[in-house]
């Protein structure tokens, strides 16, 4: 299974968008300024592959995204509408590759506004003509250098103890957090040629003792967190994501249980909410938009 994915902007000629570039975009590792201010249609498209080429269309699904002022879309996806158009493919009998949806009475609207994307993204897969192909969106962030299977070998070889690491730093309490790091930042007098190395271990061990440190006295800047997350075939996927920033942990308390009253009408059979207390450090560590 594949996916690809297009943006139909409002003005010009619809864009391909490369898997690398919808990633980007949604970590806020890249932009398209000429998109800045704006909400524009896209498009993503999975398709079942024989032979590493696409021979249907398992699904499609529509979103809209809210660029910001510089061309990101990583503050805006929070409030996208989701367009969710699920699509049944049937097998063509004359060699056309045309896809058949499965009407249902809330989707036609939808479905209506969108099938002349639709139709244009068939074109793109399966093209007849050499105009048929779109271009591909390029965003501004500079193109990485390809990993070799060397490079990939070894990074994959040094992270794979990794969590040995931060599991060891974690598990220390207060006084012999403190002492560690101390130790780490002395070791490099010893042995220099891993300075790098326990100078990172001394990095974490002092993020980890400030967290102790914040979640024992429960001060400064928390964050209320609710989750809307739908369940489907034993997987969950966070769709909602509802916070608030307090001033203090019994504050974040409070502001949990009053998101939670507020959109209890969301939970459903395949719908739950999950309440969360994060400090600053650890919102900041998962990336979410302030």
């Amino acid at each position: 299974m594949s996916w690809r994915h297009y943006l139909f902007p409002e003005e010009g000629e619809p864009l391909r968008i490369s898997n690398r570039l919808v990633d980007d975009l949604v970590f806020g590792k890249d932009v398209l300024p000429q998109y800045a201010g704006t909400k524009q249609r896209v498009l993503a498209a999975s398709l079942e592959l024989d032979d590493g080429k696409p021979i249907r269309i398992l699904r499609t699904e529509g979103s809209i995204w809210a660029f910001d002022e510089n061309g990101s879309i990583e503050k805006g996806l929070h409030d996208t509408m989701a367009l969710a158009m699920d699509s049944l493919p049937t097998p063509p009998d004359n060699g056309d590759r045309v896809v058949q949806f499965r009407t249902h009475t809330t989707r036609r609207k939808l479905e209506k506004e969108h099938n002349a994307d639709i139709e244009r993204v068939i074109a793109d897969i399966w093209p007849k003509r050499k105009t048929d192909r779109l271009k591909s969106a390029v965003g501004t962030a500079q193109r990485t250098p390809p990993l070799s299977f060397d490079a990939t070998n070894a990074i994959n070889e040094i992270s794979r103890t990794f969590w040995t690491i931060s599991n060891a730093i974690d598990r220390l309490k207060e006084p012999s957090q403190k002492a560690f790091g101390f130790e780490a930042r002395q070791r490099p007098q010893r042995d220099p040629q891993y300075s790098g190395l326990y100078r990172a271990i001394a990095d974490m061990s002092d993020w980890q003792l400030e967290l102790q440190r914040r979640r024992r006295t429960g001060k400064g800047v928390w964050y209320a967190v609710v989750c809307v997350i739908v369940w489907l075939d034993g997987t969950g996927d966070t769709v909602e994501r509802y916070h608030e920033r307090c001033g203090s942990r019994d504050e974040a308390v409070t502001a949990v249980r009053r998101l939670l009253a507020e959109h209890a009408s969301k939970f459903d059979e395949i719908t739950t909410l999950e309440p969360e207390l994060l400090t600053d450090m650890e919102w900041e560590q998962l990336g979410y938009p302030d």
